[in-house]
């Protein structure tokens, strides 16, 4: 019974998934990640992931990058949006059904700004991203402990026994730890075009440098949903991304195309017994040719978790699944080559 709600949540998230880009294609976004839906092997034997789902949603305000880069003299173009960005693991034991979800609800803009001319043989750009609001996982026990809740008394003295030593991902509270806080990302972008006939790319360099800030305010001005003291010291503050992206269209298999992705994050000052990088590579390979932003992907991962607290976890991993992509190959001028 377990393994059939596992599968029928599984399609259930795809279709929605499938559905929710596709009504939104004109909303494109050149940075950040892309919505998935993906079966991972397990960081811990105290505990077995089925699937992962990160059904990710902007909704715009304003967004001109589909009509504005058709546009020859168009030098910026731009986003303003609201993202939502929960991330779901359904385990095979009692999760009711999900277990420690994470939720994300920023506001965000991105930018792109084109360097060069129409009628060079590298479209060149540059871009940013800045999104800011709230990260947590609505729980409100200690996060190492099932007994007492967050931020009493008796959960502030379980951190007293916390040392450089300890273990933490050994006495995780991983059904009901309470995680918190408000954070600000940034991230740098410059990308590089090839085109083919149709002023459509055939081929994307792509880097990305970037940086999370935790803080306590909201927006750096509401006094909610902050991170405490104990927890910080814990999971610290500062964290550092790196990417690349190459991307590659297939002329003899009809212009299909694929994608290679790595990613760099390192966390800055942890607990001693958390590793601070995180490495995932992925490969993804788009079969479809009229639906270009769904892609099957591969990934490896090596170092700390992402999902909430669980970054006291730490391992190798390799999921398998659906992406779809927020930024899927269209025209970037009418001029004609």
């Amino acid at each position: 019974m377990k393994i059939l709600l596992a599968f029928l949540m599984f399609f259930h998230c795809s279709i929605v998934l499938g559905q929710k880009i596709f009504n939104d294609f004109i909303q494109s976004y050149p940075i950040g990640e892309d919505p998935n839906i993906r079966l991972m092997s397990s960081y811990t034997k105290k505990e077995t992931i089925l699937f992962e789902a990160n059904p990710i949603v902007r909704y715009s305000f304003y967004n001109n990058f589909v009509k504005g880069l058709l546009e020859e003299d168009k030098k910026h173009t731009q986003a303003w949006y609201l993202s939502y960005r929960p991330q779901l693991r359904m385990y095979t034991d009692n999760s009711l059904p999900v277990k420690t979800p994470s939720y994300r609800i920023l506001l965000g803009t991105q930018h792109l700004f084109r360097l060069n001319s129409d009628n060079s043989e590298l479209y060149k750009f540059l871009g940013f991203s800045i999104e800011s609001g709230h990260y947590s996982n609505g729980q409100d026990k200690s996060a190492f402990s099932e007994l007492f809740v967050d931020g009493s008394i008796q959960s502030d003295s379980i951190y007293n026994l916390i040392t450089s030593s300890t273990n933490l991902s050994e006495i995780l509270n991983r059904r009901s730890g309470n995680f918190s806080t408000n954070l600000t990302e940034i991230i740098f972008n410059y990308r590089t075009y090839k085109l083919d006939n149709e002023n459509i790319p055939k081929q994307l360099f792509s880097f990305n440098l970037g940086y999370i800030l935790y803080h306590n305010r909201f927006l750096g001005i509401g006094d909610f949903g902050g991170f405490t003291q104990n927890d910080i010291e814990i999971y610290g503050k500062h964290r550092f991304l790196l990417g690349f992206e190459f991307m590659n269209v297939l002329e003899k298999l009809d212009n299909r195309r694929y994608s290679l992705k790595q990613n760099i994050e390192i966390i800055s000052k942890p607990h001693q017994s958390v590793n601070p990088f995180r490495l995932e590579s992925v490969i993804t390979f788009y079969p479809l040719k009229k639906s270009k932003d769904v892609g099957i992907m591969l990934t490896y991962i090596y170092g700390h978790d992402n999902y909430n607290y669980r970054f006291v976890d730490s391992g190798h991993q390799i999921t398998f699944g659906l992406t779809w992509c927020q930024f899927p190959p269209f025209a970037l001028t009418k001029k004609l080559q």
